[in-house]
């Protein structure tokens, strides 16, 4: 599908690696050029790499994207390349690592909602100030099924997931009289390293799972709630992200959809 995106700049957090890597590169081959940002500067390069070996155009940045000051910088140094800024992926996810909501300490449970929170608070307002004036563009934050169907051990995690689809809402509304589109993409089961720290977690807290592999957990989690009956790829969230970017989305706004197999129907 050509989705025209050639005349797009598009800002993706998180983007050196699993999903947030999928997103910038299906971008780029739409045609958008593409910043890649990234805590991580060099896996942001490796990202733009590729980006440029398939003939596409894109700048590797290395941004903290829950700090205001690092945010405006990316900003800035996107407007000092392109010019402009007309889509935003608020990839950028994570926090505390699994535990009982009980046992978790504050400085983890403030960690989780900075990155997963202030990240998009952060991102969104700068990124949306600068659309205004132009009145478009696509703002586009990665929420999870966890957003919207809580899940033991993952407790801050979730009510992070939550609170994204909450602040896309109140953008949408906020943003809609700009010609703004505000939208979050909530994925399902994708593979990703940290499922190694959630499976130690689910082994010591369930006897049943002790002997189990970490692939094995994941695969029994996915057979058992997923009707389509396998994981999601980085690539098709990416597809999505890529439609909801472009002119064919513009009627939606405010939404919350899931690239889950089916998992959450609603």
């Amino acid at each position: 599908m050509d989705l025209k995106l050639e005349d797009k700049v598009a800002i993706v957090t998180g983007a050196g690696n699993g999903i947030g890597r999928g997103i910038a590169l299906g971008l780029a081959a739409e045609g958008a050029t593409v910043v890649a940002t990234d805590l991580n500067a060099a896996d942001a390069a490796r990202v733009v790499a590729d980006i440029t070996a398939q003939g596409g155009k894109g700048l590797a940045l290395q941004a903290d994207a829950t700090e205001e000051a690092a945010v405006g910088a990316m900003v800035a140094q996107t407007l000092a390349a392109f010019g402009q800024v007309d889509v935003l992926v608020n990839n950028v996810g994570g926090g505390a690592d699994p535990e009982l909501l009980v046992k978790l300490s504050v400085a983890e449970w403030d960690r989780a909602m900075t990155v997963n929170l202030r990240s998009v608070f952060l991102c969104a307002g700068a990124v949306a100030r600068e659309m205004m004036p132009r009145r478009q563009g696509s703002i586009i934050n990665i929420s999870s099924i966890s957003g919207k169907l809580g899940e033991s051990l993952m407790g801050p995690y979730c009510a992070g997931k939550f609170g994204v689809i909450g602040l896309t809402q109140v953008l949408a509304k906020e943003l809609g009289r700009y010609g703004i589109t505000v939208n979050a993409v909530c994925p399902g089961y994708v593979w990703t390293p940290g499922w190694e720290n959630i499976a130690r977690v689910l082994r010591a807290n369930y006897t049943t799972l002790a002997e189990k592999s970490t692939a094995q957990i994941f695969q029994e989690r996915v057979r058992a709630t997923v009707p389509l009956g396998r994981p999601q790829t980085p690539e098709e969230i990416a597809s999505l992200v890529a439609f909801l970017a472009s002119a064919r989305a513009r009627s939606i706004t405010g939404q919350a959809i899931n690239v889950d197999g089916g998992a959450v129907m609603h």
